[in-house]
């Protein structure tokens, strides 16, 4: 019997999950709310519904045989009740994504499993970020500012300010005057480079480690991404890793983000699902992150890790401010992924290109001199 795959929203994500899900066989069911979302074009087993609203997704619980997410930003005790009471399982765990939705408590079970991470602060209020800022400037001769971020709902730079002076300070009080979830505060890293790796865990507990790799952000969102990337403090940490998904009996696809400073590894962000540093992988790899993640959820055998070339490289199609066309040359040796996605706006991601290459910089350099003459 063909294996009920639900997916709750119906980004891109969940595109290239259903996308993959269909080629392994699979009915891959999308919940979203509507017609016309990325995902939902791609498979007729979509529901219209709204990813708060417990009828909804109820009602498609019901439909499937097992269910994951695409953004960690739903209500995770609400998504618990709901899949004991349907018996329908969704993974990675409810519980185990509201812990990695809340920045805050994100860091903390980071610092409980002795997982380096940079130093924060809680930050309630505007008073508690000026009164933060101007003794860490006091107290020490080094400080470089700090990073605050949204404790929820913050994603591709949204919800993150860099402050490394007293004017960057007071641009963020009218942040405070809005309804948020609360913020937390992190030292700022003098990093040498931003990584980046994925990782899959099944109930058999067999793990496969995609490949480190390079990422490079503008305004706090990733333009590109190549690979592999070769460090020694790379074992240790999946060591680590290993012994921290364990724990958490965490099922399914799972990112970390990283700093390099020095050649030490701190982990910067996790993300509890399929991630944008790992969309390399549809044309890099012979199993990909989202092949991965279904084989995680049906319990299949996770199969090594394969590259098909001794480098790689992922560049972001981003939304252009005036919603005109993006311009990209279709070389035969380039692969587009589109999301079809209705609104072109600045900063939005609209697709990605990849190619393979001998080296990861050949790579990249390739894919900077493809986006020209051609529009979409």
């Amino acid at each position: 019997m063909t294996k009920k795959i639900g997916i709750l929203g119906g980004g891109q994500l969940a595109r290239m999950m259903c996308l993959k899900g269909f080629e392994m066989g699979l009915e891959m069911h999308v919940l979203s709310p509507s017609k016309e979302d990325p995902a939902a074009q791609v498979t007729q087993f979509w529901s219209k519904g709204k990813l708060d609203n417990s009828k909804h997704l109820k009602a498609f619980l019901n439909k499937v045989d097992v269910a994951t997410f695409e953004s960690e930003f739903l209500d995770g005790n609400q998504l618990h009740l709901l899949q004991t009471e349907c018996k329908t399982k969704i993974f990675p765990s409810p519980k185990t994504m509201e812990l990695l939705q809340d920045r805050l408590s994100q860091k903390l079970l980071l610092e409980k499993s002795n997982l380096n991470t940079s130093p924060f602060l809680t930050i309630n209020n505007y008073s508690d970020l000026e009164n933060s800022f101007n003794s860490l400037t006091e107290e020490y001769e080094l400080f470089q500012g700090l990073v605050l971020k949204k404790r929820k709902f913050g994603y591709d730079g949204y919800g993150t300010f860099v402050i490394k002076n007293k004017k960057d300070l007071q641009k963020l009080k009218p942040v405070f005057k809005k309804t948020h979830p609360g913020f937390i505060a992190e030292l700022f890293v003098p990093f040498n480079r931003e990584l980046a790796f994925t990782v899959c865990r099944n109930k058999k507990k067999e793990f496969r480690f995609l490949p480190l790799v390079e990422t490079h952000q503008v305004n706090s969102r990733c333009l590109w991404v190549k690979g592999p990337v070769e460090t020694d403090a790379l074992y240790s940490l999946q060591k680590q890793v290993k012994e921290f998904l364990n724990k958490l009996n965490y099922i399914g696809v799972i990112s970390f983000e990283l700093f390099d400073v020095d050649g030490s590894l701190l982990i910067n962000e996790v993300a509890p699902r399929v991630h944008n540093s790992a969309h390399y992988s549809l044309d890099a790899l012979v199993t990909d992150q989202f092949s991965y993640a279904l084989r995680c959820l049906v319990n299949a055998p996770l199969p090594s890790i394969e590259s098909i070339s001794s480098g790689f490289a992922m560049y972001n199609l981003l939304g252009t401010k005036d919603g005109k066309k993006i311009k990209i040359n279709l070389n035969p040796s380039v692969k587009l992924h589109w999301y079809g996605k209705k609104e072109n706006r600045k900063g939005r991601k609209m697709g990605h290109i990849t190619t393979v290459e001998d080296s990861p910089e050949v790579a990249l350099r390739y894919l900077k001199k493809s986006l020209e003459d051609f529009a979409l």
